[in-house]
């Protein structure tokens, strides 16, 4: 037997032994340990109740979250409008019960033009062409043109009878001049038709090579110079003395005679610009008679009465007008005070007023009537006469109307209400202006602040604004010595002012207003204690009272 072997079978020896129990009096006195219990080393599955109430609780629990995201949802903005809107109410509380902001601005010294309009008759060099026939007009010329003495501006035409003898006017001048191209070698104006037909090549040539060009405009310049040669070869053509067209010619006078006791030439009398509107003054108003028209001539209708060129006409009635010259004429009713300084044969700048715009111009002062409130002026002018061709008053502006003085804002005007008194009842007393205050048989000395005087009067504070001063009834004395008097305060006046800062306290002073716009008002002092340049005044009076602190 090995000593291995022997040594194994000791140990399986010792395992076979069961432990034996200690006796009770070895562990009596010493506590037991407490084990603890045993783990189960293979855990076994939940039973479903057990799972199904975690379940539960685990839903419960999400739902209780979202509740209470949902009220915290609804608390927010709730909170968020809550706290905007005790903001907004107090900045309107702040707002109401602050107290407004008081500009101040210093005077100076400026002016403001008045674009006040007047109205002015218009009379021209002019003439008024009628029918002496009844017809349909056919018209040469366009409106606008400048034509000649003697030029035909129309024809006046029966047109039941002159169509049919135009046709065979025509036709008799296509045989003559064809005829004539036939013999135009023999023609006596040989070398003249050459010539002509010459000058139309050379203008073909010319304009060739514009025609590559993105304008067309030269197609209308090439065909007037082509016509004009044409027809000059056609009237050398035709007034041709032949035998040969002796017949045609014949026939050819009988339809023109036929023509002339249907048709009508009608002429320019004089030279000028040709317009088609007329109101029926032009016989009236004529430029010799400008400075006879009187004032109340200056009304009506503005525009003329417009021609038509399409419509037939009667006997009498107008054809077209012819503007002899460029120079027209205003006859105006002015205020006297506007044109105090005004002299003849100078010149002065204005504006004509449009629908459009506003044109300037010179005029020359042709005559002046003066009167107490307005005057007649008549005023001549050579510009824009096209404008106002077809029109028999227009509207103007002067360009010197400028009035000058203090300038203050027309929001620092205000109109304030003051006691009238008699100047001889102010009195001094220790450097103080005042009157006498009769109290029973006594007269006592009241200071009192003058907004304005002049030689007669003196102007008080009513006393509106709560200052003590004096009141309608109140009885003072006028004048000093044995020729006093009482004398009762009754009346009232009002004047505009402006409230002068230039200390603490808000102090009214009256103005004369001179002029005045939308922004600005050009004021003058009234009396002697009226405003000054580089004053300072409260721009926006409309909340201040006299007295009331500033600063």
């Amino acid at each position: 037997m090995s000593k291995g072997s022997s040594g194994n079978k000791k140990r399986q020896h010792r395992k076979s032994v069961p432990p034996q129990r200690r006796p009770q009096s070895a562990t009596k006195g010493r506590p037991r340990r407490k084990m603890p219990p045993p783990q189960n080393p293979y855990p076994t599955r939940e039973r479903p109740i057990e799972k199904r109430r975690k379940k539960i609780s685990s839903k419960q629990a999400v739902s209780r979250k979202r509740r209470e995201n949902k009220i915290a949802g609804r608390v927010l903005p709730f909170f968020v409008f809550l706290v905007v809107g005790l903001y907004l109410v107090g900045q309107v509380a702040s707002m109401t019960l602050k107290k407004d902001e008081i500009n101040v601005e210093t005077v100076t010294l400026g002016s403001i033009g008045t674009p006040e309009s007047y109205k002015a008759l218009i009379v021209r060099d002019e003439v008024v062409v009628k029918a002496n026939r009844t017809g349909t007009p056919f018209y040469e010329y366009a409106e606008g043109d400048s034509v000649k003495k003697s030029a035909i501006v129309c024809h006046v035409k029966d047109t039941d009878s002159t169509d049919k003898l135009e046709d065979k006017l025509e036709n008799i001048d296509a045989n003559i001049l064809e005829s004539q191209k036939a013999r135009r070698d023999l023609s006596m104006f040989a070398e003249d038709i050459d010539r002509l037909e010459q000058n139309m090549y050379s203008t073909v040539e010319a304009f060739a090579g514009k025609s590559m060009s993105n304008s067309t405009t030269y197609l209308y310049a090439m065909r007037g110079q082509l016509d004009g040669y044409i027809r000059q070869r056609n009237e050398i053509w035709l007034s041709e003395n032949v035998e040969s067209f002796s017949q045609l010619n014949e026939e050819k006078n009988t339809y023109q005679k036929q023509l002339s006791q249907n048709m009508s030439d009608m002429q320019a009398p004089e030279s000028g610009t040709l317009a088609f509107s007329y109101d029926g003054l032009e016989e009236k108003l004529t430029k010799e008679k400008r400075k006879e028209i009187s004032t109340s001539q200056i009304g009506g209708d503005e525009n003329m009465l417009p021609i038509s060129k399409e419509k037939d006409v009667a006997k009498g009635d107008p054809l077209f007008r012819i503007v002899k010259s460029n120079e027209w004429f205003l006859v105006a009713e002015l205020p006297t005070k506007t044109i105090k300084d005004w002299e003849e044969d100078k010149r002065k700048k204005v504006h004509f007023v449009t629908e459009d715009a506003s044109l300037p111009a010179t005029v020359t002062i042709e005559s002046i009537e003066k009167g107490e409130k307005t005057s007649k002026v008549v005023l001549s002018c050579f510009q824009h006469m096209e404008d106002f061709m077809h029109k028999r008053l227009l509207t103007f502006r002067l360009d010197n109307n400028a009035v000058q003085g203090l300038k203050v804002p027309t929001n620092a005007l205000v109109e304030k209400s003051m006691l009238k008194i008699p100047a001889q009842c102010i009195t001094e007393s220790r450097g103080s202006k005042g009157v006498l205050l009769v109290n029973g048989g006594n007269a006592k000395f009241m200071p009192v602040t003058l907004i304005s005087s002049n030689e007669e009067y003196a102007y008080l504070s009513d006393g509106s604004s709560g200052e003590e001063t004096l009141k309608e009834g109140d009885v003072i004395m006028l004048g000093t010595g044995e020729d006093a008097k009482q004398y009762t305060v009754s009346e009232k006046s009002s004047s505009m002012g402006v409230y002068v800062a230039n200390s603490s306290l808000a102090k009214f002073v009256a103005v004369k207003v001179l002029e005045q716009n939308q922004e600005y008002a050009i004021v003058k002092s009234d009396g002697n204690y009226g405003l000054q340049a580089y004053d300072s005044i409260i721009s926006d009076a409309k909340n201040i009272q006299e007295g009331q602190s500033i600063y």
